[in-house]
């Protein structure tokens, strides 16, 4: 008489959210060459930009011409500049070098008095910036959150410094902008003059209807939308390649539309970026182009304001395409070390099923 063994089969395995931490890597990774290019696109755009004294007053008197031509001078749309210094460069030079000589275990060449008395210089600006402060300031406070904050008296010097801060970036001659709540335009002295009329372009998206001034609004969607897109995809334990089940959640349902078109929801939340940059671009240049019929601006400056405008556009066209590409490749990563885990654990079940009905048999 044979005797049978009772062998319990063991349960099939339960398997976890593998390779979020790793994932999350791969946009940090994919961003460095990104930057790069990125930098010299700029340096590209600031070289391309400059323009001689006379130009400037050219370009200057021509700007104040288009402002009042389409109507923004009665809206108080006023255009200044910051005078343009590089100090902020020496200062990272410096912090580097300072490091490095740290590291290196070297005699200091300096104290650390020498960055931070460059970093306190970098922070004086001139009596011809005044006004640009002034409206940075103002943009600053009259942001909804940034106005909780000045209801106290100790927040007063931290704006101070904030908006100076900001203010280093058109120092340095790397930013130009406009400013949609005081209704101005801040260039460097320097470099990105020849911006002013893309700006001039977005004062008129904003001063104009509703559909332009909603499209402004949604512009922090390539901001926000990437990293929630991303995240909802790593915390999502399925593979993009996994099949639905019929008793699905409709928050796994969702989860799962997300994480299978994650590149191109990302791409989608970039699109109002796109089309206010590309409107602002064409409606600025447009502004330029009457000018010249008007012989108040020459046809070499309208070129450089074509070139920086395609320079600028494509910096925004890259960083959407590079985030799409980064959040499908930091997926792709997250699935394949899921899929690997997943093997491994199914593997192992198999192994000690087979063990198991291997010694029932004997039994």
């Amino acid at each position: 008489m044979s005797v049978q063994l009772n062998i319990n089969q063991p349960k099939e395995p339960k398997t976890r959210n593998k390779g979020i931490i790793r994932a999350i890597y791969v946009p940090t990774l994919v961003g460095i060459p990104a930057k790069a290019i990125n930098k010299r696109v700029l340096n590209f755009m600031k070289k391309s930009s400059l323009i001689s004294q006379k130009d400037s007053i050219e370009l200057s008197n021509a700007a104040q011409e288009g402002l009042k031509q389409t109507g923004l001078f009665d809206k108080g749309v006023k255009v200044y500049k910051i005078k343009e210094n590089s100090i902020l460069s020496d200062l990272t030079k410096r912090l580097k070098n300072y490091i490095f000589n740290l590291f290196k275990r070297k005699p200091e060449t300096g104290s650390t008095t020498d960055f931070i008395d460059i970093l306190k210089e970098a922070l004086i600006f001139s009596e011809g910036d005044k006004k640009a402060l002034n409206a940075l300031t103002e943009e600053l406070r009259l942001n909804k959150e940034m106005a909780k904050f000045e209801q106290k008296e100790s927040c007063e010097s931290l704006t101070e410094l904030i908006v100076k801060l900001q203010a280093m970036v058109f120092k340095e001659g790397n930013n130009a902008c406009y400013l949609p709540y005081t209704n101005k335009i801040i260039t460097p002295d320097k470099s990105l003059q020849t911006s002013v009329f893309h700006e001039m372009g977005h004062a008129l998206n904003n001063n104009g209807g509703s559909i332009l001034k909603n499209l402004q609004k949604c512009r922090p969607l390539a901001l926000i939308a990437p990293s929630v897109i991303l995240m909802i995809s790593l915390f999502n334990k399925r593979k993009t390649t996994d099949k639905p089940k019929e008793n699905d959640s409709k928050i796994q349902k969702g989860a799962d539309f997300v994480k299978k078109n994650a590149s191109v929801l990302t791409g989608l939340s970039f699109l109002p970026m796109f089309l206010e940059e590309g409107i602002a671009s064409l409606r600025g240049q447009k502004i330029a182009k009457n000018l010249i019929k008007d012989e108040k601006l020459s046809k070499e400056l309208f070129k450089k304001i074509k070139l920086t405008n395609i320079a600028g556009f494509s910096t925004y066209l890259l960083s959407g395409i590079i985030t799409a590409v980064a959040i499908y490749l930091s997926i792709k990563a997250k699935d394949a070390i899921q899929k690997k885990y997943e093997i491994k654990k199914m593997q192992k079940y198999k192994n000690q099923v087979q063990t198991n009905e291997l010694k029932a048999h004997q039994g």
